[in-house]
């Protein structure tokens, strides 16, 4: 681990330095809490030994402005002081503190305080990618691994606002497997399932840029969001989904339109997002979408 001494006393510096190296960790040092504050600014650090009683900013009030600068990110501090009064330990757990040393610090103290601080950093990190990964699932729709509804729509609000800061346009594009339902009936949900996946994969892979957004809208139903991408980029767009998916030749023997699985797609171009919003452009969307089957399916139509 890096850790941060800080330490105004040149001989309790390098003592202290080398208890840490001799722990197994590397040491930085300050002599002051202004340049323990410029190192956290440019450097991250695992722990921090704060002195108290050093000339300008003491440590509770490091620690402080260190507590303000790391904001939701914590890190282990602990006080380094000679005064061992009620007062002063409740004055540096409010500021922020995290444990206490007293001085003349013992070895052995010192490395087991860094051991049990280690540890906590290690579940802390346990913990986060655990939230991190709980996180990711509940954006992710569980059988096509694209966004479910909520989370695309939530992205797609933001994303409206930027396009709308910059006076750009912005496509949807909404999208269902023809005569599913009836494929099911046929082959099974298992297999309705695997071609839910190919057919998520295939219209993930038909954008190609990263701020083109995809989600499954419904049971078999599926909605793209495209900035910036006018009435001729949109039918390439939704043509070039139409066709990857046409590409995939699952077997539809049953379909009275066509042999195989196809999609039918339906957008809606919004030059102008003022005055307008996204909810009024998704059923401008659908209502193409509609228009797609109406004409015999496994076709693009733009409203």
């Amino acid at each position: 681990m890096k850790i941060l001494l800080v330490e105004d006393s040149p001989t309790l510096r390098h003592t202290t330095s080398s208890l840490i190296a001799n722990a197994g960790h590397t040491a930085i040092t300050a002599d002051s809490g202004e340049a323990a504050l410029q190192l956290i600014e440019h450097a991250p650090v695992d722990m921090i030994f704060m002195d108290v009683e050093m000339p300008g900013l003491n440590g509770f009030e490091t620690t402080r402005l260190i507590r303000e600068w790391l904001g939701d990110h914590w890190v282990p501090i602990i006080f380094l002081t000679g005064k061992n009064d009620d007062e002063s330990y409740q004055e540096g757990i409010d500021a922020g503190g995290d444990d206490y040393l007293i001085k003349p610090i013992s070895p052995i103290i010192m490395s087991a305080k860094i051991k049990a601080m280690e540890r906590i950093t290690s579940m802390r990190d346990q913990l986060n990618k655990l939230n991190e990964k709980l996180e990711t699932l509940s954006q992710i729709d569980g059988l096509t691994q694209i966004y479910n509804r909520r989370t695309f729509i939530e992205l797609a609000k933001r994303e409206w606002l930027q396009m709308a800061r910059r006076q750009q346009s912005v496509t949807i594009l909404m999208m269902d497997i023809d005569h599913f339902k009836l494929y099911n009936d046929t082959y099974g949900h298992p297999a309705g399932d695997i071609a839910l996946q190919k057919v998520s994969s295939a219209i993930s892979q038909s954008l190609h840029r990263p701020d083109d957004l995809v989600g499954r809208y419904g049971g078999e139903e599926f909605i793209v969001f495209l900035a910036n991408t006018d009435r001729w980029d949109s039918v390439h767009v939704a043509e070039r989904i139409r066709q990857a998916v046409e590409s995939l030749k699952i077997e539809h023997s049953k379909s009275p339109s066509h042999p195989s699985m196809s999609l039918s797609i339906g957008g809606a171009v919004s030059l102008k997002t003022t005055g307008r919003n996204l909810e009024e452009l998704i059923i401008l969307a659908d209502k193409a979408l509609y228009k797609a089957k109406e004409k015999g399916r496994n076709q693009v139509q733009l409203g």
